[in-house]
This record gives C-alpha cells, sequence and structure tokens, in this order.
C-alpha cells in the first residue's frame, strides 16, 4: 500500500480526487490538508470537513496556509464563489470532524516522522504547505517516497499563456519543492486538460439516487462547462493505476518573475542532456480508462451498496413467499 497524504484546495477537481482515493486499491490515506488556493483558506478548509464527512473519511485533518509565500492570494473563477460550483449546502453538515491540527505543515510532520514507511504526498493545489514543509524540516525529505503534483505544464498555460493556476498562485513555493531533489511525478495541463469524462457519463451520475452520486453529478455538470479538464484526479489515478499514463524524465525549472511568465514551467534541455533530472512528467493519458476509473469511483461503491440492498430485499420477499406457500 502507499502510504499518502492529500493536499488541496477543494475546488470541484478536488473533490473528484478525494473520491478516487476513496475507491483506490493502493492507497492508503493517512491526512487530509487544507490551502488557500481556488478559492479562501476558509472556504477549502471547510469543503474539506464536509467531504471527508460525505465520503466517510476519518483521518487527521488540517488547516493549511492562507496566503502564498510572498504573493497576494489570486482565486479561480471556475469553482464558483464556494469552491464547490455552489453546492455545499448539499454536503454541509454540523456533523463534521474537527481539525486536528490549525497548522497542517506541523501536522504532516508529525505523520511522517512518526511512520514507519515512507510517505507519499499528492498535492493538487498551490505548493505553499509543500514547500514550508521541506524548508521547515528538511529531514523529512528522506522520509518522503515522492510527492504527486497536479500543476505546470510543458505546452500552454490557463492563466497566462504560459502558467497554469497552481503554479501562477506561488510560484516560490513551486521552485522550492522542484529544487528539492524529492521524486516528482508531475501531471500538467498537457495532459490534464485532456482529463475528461463525457456529458453522457455526467448525466448518468444523476441515474443514481445516492446523496454522493447527486453532488458528483452537479459539480461536474456545473464544472464541464467552464473548464474541460477534471484535472487533479490524475495525481491520484498514476499512483493507483500508472498504466493509464504515460511518463518521461525531465528537469522543470519554474519562473518566479512578475510578467506573463511568472509560474511558468519549463523544461532545462542542457540538464537533460547531461544526464540531469528531477521529476517524471505524465505525456500521455489512455482517456477511455481514466473515464471508466473515474466513473467508477463517482458511482461504484454506490451501485454496490444498491444492488446489495436490492438482493437483501429479494431474498426477504422470496422467504416471505415461501413461508405464505407452505
Amino acid at each position: 500500500m502507499i502510504n499518502c497524504i492529500l493536499d488541496f484546495d477543494p475546488g470541484v477537481d478536488d473533490a473528484a480526487a478525494l473520491f478516487a482515493i476513496k475507491n483506490s486499491k493502493n492507497l492508503k490515506l493517512l491526512a487530509l490538508s487544507s490551502v488557500n488556493g481556488n478559492v479562501s483558506i476558509e472556504h477549502t478548509t471547510r469543503n474539506m470537513q464536509c467531504l471527508a464527512k460525505l465520503l466517510d473519511i476519518n483521518v487527521a485533518m488540517g488547516k493549511g496556509q492562507e496566503v502564498p509565500l510572498v504573493r497576494e492570494p489570486f482565486f479561480a473563477t471556475v469553482h464558483g464563489d464556494d469552491g464547490i460550483a455552489g453546492f455545499r449546502d448539499m454536503i454541509e453538515s454540523e456533523d463534521v470532524n474537527e481539525l486536528t491540527s490549525e497548522n497542517s505543515v506541523t501536522m504532516m510532520h508529525e505523520i511522517i516522522q512518526n511512520s514507519t514507511e515512507k510517505i507519499t504526498i499528492i498535492a493538487v493545489g498551490p505548493l505553499t504547505n509543500i514547500a514550508l514543509l521541506l524548508r521547515t524540516f528538511p529531514e523529512d525529505k528522506k522520509k518522503i517516497e515522492q510527492i504527486s503534483i497536479m500543476g505546470g505544464s510543458i505546452t500552454r498555460g490557463n492563466v497566462t499563456s504560459l502558467s497554469e493556476f497552481n503554479f501562477f498562485v506561488d510560484p516560490e513555493a513551486a521552485k522550492i519543492v522542484f529544487e528539492s531533489g524529492v521524486k516528482i511525478i508531475m501531471a500538467g495541463l498537457n495532459v490534464t486538460q485532456k482529463a475528461s469524462i463525457t456529458d453522457e457519463q455526467i448525466q448518468f451520475l444523476d441515474t443514481i439516487e445516492t446523496k454522493r452520486t447527486k453532488f458528483a453529478h452537479r459539480i461536474l455538470k456545473y464544472y464541464a462547462s467552464n473548464d474541460a479538464g477534471i484535472h487533479d484526479p490524475c495525481s491520484v489515478i498514476v499512483l493507483d493505476n500508472p498504466e493509464v499514463f504515460e511518463t518521461e524524465d525531465m528537469y522543470i525549472k519554474i519562473d518566479v518573475q512578475n510578467d506573463e511568465t511568472r509560474g511558468m514551467s519549463y523544461r532545462d534541455l542542457i540538464k537533460e542532456e547531461n544526464g540531469e533530472f528531477n521529476c517524471k512528467v505524465i505525456t500521455k493519458i489512455d482517456i477511455d480508462k481514466f473515464r471508466e476509473i473515474l466513473m467508477q469511483a463517482l458511482t461504484e461503491w454506490n451501485l454496490l451498496r444498491e444492488i446489495s440492498r436490492s438482493f437483501l430485499l429479494m431474498e426477504e420477499n422470496f422467504l416471505r413467499n415461501y413461508w405464505f406457500v407452505k
């Protein structure tokens, strides 16, 4: 099993990533960490708590950084004002688990140091928390197996023509992480923009009468009208089902200037020619397999529960009728 921590800024596709972890076969989730990103830290933290409640996830939860390392916050618009397409009311609850820590960086450090096995970090928001973890507790690097990141691109951006949102929000943090020496898997826009499900699949979610799947339908229907890619599950699925993707060793650098190149990720071809690499970059996706796995994550345990319930009812009716005939 891969012991993992999810650092995220939910976020519609962040929610989909959590669905994917819940349905994974090889991932053991140890903790959730919120970060400022798609929306404010207050929204991302509350979304984290509500999503954990929705999915029956009971792990440590920490509130992360409310601002980037040196920049002013920069929020997305495609996720709605509350971060989950305006549908938090569907999952809001007074019965959510309390936060384990008001400082998720310290929480992650303690989990990493207390673990007898190496930890994988899945980071699908701005890398503020992760950069602070690596700078504040450099001893943790030895106990981190890898960091699976959704961010950057080796082709185009989505905030500027060159810069992807997560790296644009906190380029200094991304630079620290990519220069840390820790193993990295990068799922950039060049692939995640293709990571979608069809309109028919989104509509199918609405036919399943469970709270989880109804919620998934609402947020993904809204999101699909604004953004083609369901980006964040890529950083989960590449760990649980690596055959869905192809990767290439690269040396990626992050630009921290203040113009259009702010947050741009780009290849250092000279270092690569000299045999130096700092990450594996996802270059291809099997879209059919991706869709199959994500749809299973959004529906399967609900369907299995409904099927089991149907069989129990059938058995109960059979026995009742059998004894009536007798």
